[in-house]
């Protein structure tokens, strides 16, 4: 039942996409919004996992006991006070998990429902991987939410200060997840019509990705440094290598890189300059995105650097799937390489990553509102 579910929600949404295009003031299209929210919800909310392979909704839960009983945390402080908010209102964990993602995933509905060129689209595309690792990582979704809110203000929305949201997102969204502060190096992108800049840093950093790879996968000098920091979490991430792991996320992401840039190449026709330097702006974050190589070569962890960029990517391949200046036939061809492009993410991550048994089949077989049948 879950499996679907899973299906429908994909299949309904590309269909509505097609069909009403971002025509999102059509009733259809409304209802069929309001039902993928309502089963996307569910699939998030009931998913439990009894595998023993992967522990992230164990500590989740085990961790939320710890802080609602007045135990200390590790964790950022933003996510702390979060769950202690579930103390106070006296749910237990898996009632409050739901209400979490319910609040978050709809903060993230209404985002891409307002400024995605085809809402459903991108909903169908984030319905097919995102969400399977959504529903494992509560902590991760809610700082992914909030950051990606800030991204689209940056790049999509018509705001007056979109550079001070997206800061501010982006500093709240560290306050659930650290990593996130490392995203603030898009304050300095040159949104203008040049790629120069970020050319230049594509290549001097895949040049120092050489220079690690012959230093056997470590950073030249972060020994030293890991000695003055006192943050264990930094010293835990920044102290280890990946072998020939990092090609992984480095394939990933180039994948993205040339599927942004096709999107401009096919976008160019259309007369729309606003569109046009929407879609270079996402192919720029991609290319800017680049400088996190050298890390992915320290841990595979840090791939999620790379993950959490898709659903603005989402947005720019959903502005393909509208226009009415790109030629059908290359409209069919650009979709089939995206949904090759997620296929790609899904094997490398649920399948080859990690084990199968750890994520992907406890999400289609262990949701409490489905297994029963």
């Amino acid at each position: 039942m879950t499996l679907l579910l899973y299906l429908i929600v994909i299949v309904a949404n590309v269909i509505t996409g097609i069909l009403y295009r971002n025509n999102i003031k059509n009733r259809s299209n409304a209802v069929i919004l309001f039902f993928t929210y309502i089963i996307v919800f569910l699939l998030m909310s009931g998913y439990r996992n009894t595998s023993g392979l992967s522990n992230d909704l164990f500590y989740t839960e085990l961790e939320y006991n710890n802080i609602v009983n007045g135990l200390v945390s590790n964790y950022e402080f933003g996510y702390v006070f979060l769950m202690k908010l579930g103390g106070v209102l006296h749910q237990e964990f898996y009632t409050y998990r739901s209400i979490i993602i319910g609040v978050f995933l709809l903060f993230l509905f209404v985002a891409i429902r307002k400024w995605a060129p085809s809402p459903h689209y991108v909903i169908a595309l984030f319905s097919s991987y995102l969400i399977i690792l959504s529903a494992e990582q509560l902590r991760y979704f809610i700082a992914f939410s909030i950051f990606a809110i800030g991204l689209l203000i940056l790049l999509y929305s018509n705001f007056k200060c979109k550079k001070m949201s997206f800061l501010c997102f982006t500093l709240f969204a560290s306050t659930i997840h650290f990593s996130f502060l490392i995203y603030l190096i898009f304050i300095f992108g040159d949104f203008s019509h040049k790629t120069k800049r970020e050319k230049i840093i594509v290549s001097v950093t895949l040049l120092f990705c050489l220079v690690i790879f012959i230093n056997n996968n470590q950073i030249p000098g972060v020994s030293e440094l890991l000695e003055s920091v006192d943050n264990y979490k930094v010293s835990v991430y920044m102290g280890q290598s990946t072998n020939l792991g990092f090609m992984y996320p480095f394939v990933l992401h180039m994948s993205s890189i040339l599927l942004s840039f096709w999107a401009i190449k096919l976008i160019s026709k259309s007369e729309d300059d606003e569109l046009i330097m929407r879609v270079r702006n996402v192919y720029k974050i991609n290319l800017l995105a680049v400088i996190f190589f050298p890390l992915f070569m320290l841990q595979l962890t840090f791939y999620r650097l790379a993950r959490n960029l898709l659903l603005l990517n989402y947005f720019a391949y959903s502005q393909i799937r509208v226009s009415k200046k790109i030629d059908l036939g290359k409209k069919k061809i650009f979709a089939f390489a995206v949904w090759n492009s997620v296929v790609l993410w899904i094997l490398v991550d649920l399948f080859i990553k990690t084990s199968a048994d750890a994520l992907i089949i406890p999400f289609f077989t262990e949701n409490i509102f489905f297994n029963f049948f």
